[in-house]
């Protein structure tokens, strides 16, 4: 199974909300949650995720996602896809 490399959609319109702000507004929780958490404290400029959770997401929670993806982007975060 091949990694690809997912470019987070532009943000410029979006401004990124602090790691403490975005984490309450979605839920405690959650599987987004989760992975911010998990970005803030490997500190990595990649993170692996299944295509399944982007699809997942995207489709149960595409404010969430839009959130996450435009935080990620702003810390320079790569979003591997698998």
């Amino acid at each position: 199974m091949a990694a690809i490399q997912e470019e987070p959609p532009d943000s410029s319109s979006l401004i990124p909300a602090p790691t403490a702000t975005l984490l309450p507004e979605l839920g405690p929780n959650t599987d987004l949650a989760q992975l911010v958490e998990r970005v803030s404290r490997t500190q990595l400029p990649w993170v692996v995720v299944p295509a399944s959770a982007l699809t997942a997401w995207k489709q149960r929670d595409p404010t969430g996602w839009a959130k996450v993806s435009a935080w990620l982007g702003v810390k320079g975060v790569t979003i591997v896809r698998i």
